[in-house]
């Protein structure tokens, strides 16, 4: 059988494309797209009335659309991107494009009659602001009313907690000693501050400091802190005595042995097991108790929010396995399915036990 034949496709020096090109972003977007599905189920545009109390409409310049900087801050959530990557990626993407309600001219020339892109540092700042104001806790509560609603969760929950460690945005290098500021006596600072008064009303401070001899400079050779050249060999470090420059919130964390410690957070998750849906969301500190004491607060804050449903269960690992944490689980009605940390069981549960008076076992 003869085989068939493909002419050999001409060499072009460049690729030359056309001049004028009619786009429709709807027609970009697949059918079946997160962002599609996400934009039809949710509606943003509540935003406006959440932070009307937030703006003056009398003075300063124009703010920019709060629709467009949440749906922007949700495209950094949803595909883990930084600010400045994700305005780096928001050109070439139409999708992104798409949820945000801009095209490829109004991000590549700017017109003030049609919508625009808001400035990179705008969105930090109005994240920061939103947050401290309780915005985003209102979102989550506004997605989940609506599964609630829906039945997607049922009445009654049975549910899971956990904690996952998230590295900082800090290097292990920008850690550097805590250094306590010393605690004076009031007696102390008094008489320190007469002596220094004292010393500026005598005649020696009316002379000119350029007749004073120059000081003698550091010996040469003197070596540097190991911290400061990133040296750090023989030095221990712990949350008692360094902190991040760059992150003073961030802490050294581990979960295992065999893992280092670097700079993290938590982020504690509370679920519906059967719908999977993400109860309650929150971040902490890196410490060895923030599991248990968030999702505690977390449960309590499911019951305040959505009085609708109840949580029966809770299935959590071995960490959260401790008398204290199980007998706040009793107290609030919640069977606990947790890994216990002892196979050995006791006959008497430690926070059923009668607390012993020392005075009265003195006596005995």
């Amino acid at each position: 059988m003869e085989r068939e034949r493909i002419m050999k496709a001409p060499k072009h020096p460049s690729t030359q494309p056309r001049l004028f090109q009619v786009i429709d972003m709807e027609e970009l977007v697949p059918p079946h797209h997160i962002l599609r599905q996400i934009n039809e189920a949710v509606d943003f545009s509540v935003i406006h009335d959440w932070v009307a109390p937030l703006y003056t409409e009398k003075t300063g310049r124009p703010a920019a659309d709060p629709e467009r900087l949440l749906r922007l801050m949700l495209l950094s959530y949803l595909f883990d991107h930084s600010e400045r990557e994700l305005y780096e990626i928001l050109p070439m993407h139409a999708g992104y494009l798409w949820f945000c309600g801009l095209d490829v001219e109004s991000v590549l020339h700017p017109d003030p009659h049609h919508p625009t892109l808001p400035d990179r540092t705008t969105l930090v700042k109005t994240r920061k602001r939103w947050r401290q104001h309780g915005i985003f806790d209102r979102l989550m509560t506004y997605v989940v009313d609506p599964c609630i609603a829906a039945g997607l969760v049922s009445p009654d929950v049975h549910a899971a907690a956990d904690g996952t460690q998230v590295r900082a945005n800090a290097s292990i290098h920008s850690l550097r000693e805590v250094k306590l500021a010393p605690v004076e006596p009031l007696e102390d600072y008094l008489a320190r501050t007469a002596r220094e008064d004292e010393q500026a009303e005598s005649p020696e401070t009316d002379r000119d400091p350029d007749d004073d001899p120059p000081s003698p400079s550091p010996p040469s050779g003197e070596r540097v802190h190991a911290g400061e050249r990133g040296n750090f060999r023989g030095t221990t470090f712990s949350n008692q005595t360094h902190r991040s420059v760059t992150d003073p919130d961030a802490r050294l964390y581990k979960k295992g042995k065999g893992q280092e410690a670097y700079p993290r957070y938590l982020v504690h998750d509370v679920i519906d097991v059967q719908s999977r849906v993400i109860l309650s969301r929150r971040a902490s500190l890196a410490t060895g108790t923030a599991e248990r004491e968030t999702s505690l607060e977390q449960l309590a804050s499911i019951r305040f929010r959505h009085p609708s449903i109840t949580i029966r269960t809770l299935s959590a690992d071995k960490a959260y396995g401790t008398t204290e944490y199980l007998k706040e689980l009793f107290v609030q009605g919640i069977t606990p399915l947790v890994s216990l940390r002892r196979k050995e069981m006791e006959e008497i549960p430690t926070w059923k036990r009668r607390a012993k008076d020392p005075a009265q076992e003195a006596l005995r």
